[in-house]
């Protein structure tokens, strides 16, 4: 069994922090239905994101700390309207 902490991003200012216990198997789905994270993902330490099925035990260390997004966050969206001159 390993404690991992997930940071969950997007709380509207307030850092949340929840310590979870994982189990070999555990899928990145299983920490956010226990969660009650619906429309999240979790990040790779690396960069990216775990895929719902992946093997989170396997992929992450003791202690670590493993950040939620949203997932449906626009990043860089760009204003495309034009001021007329």
């Amino acid at each position: 069994m390993k404690q991992i902490i997930i940071s969950i991003a997007g709380t509207d200012g307030k850092r949340e922090f929840k310590d979870v216990q994982i189990l070999p198997g555990t899928k990145p789905r299983d920490v956010l239905a226990q969660l009650n994270l619906n429309g999240f993902q979790l990040s790779k330490p690396e960069g990216g994101f775990f895929g719902f099925n992946d093997d989170l035990y396997q992929a992450v260390s003791e202690g670590q700390k493993v950040f939620a997004i949203k997932s449906d966050v626009e990043a860089g969206r760009r204003n495309r309207l034009r001021q007329a001159i």
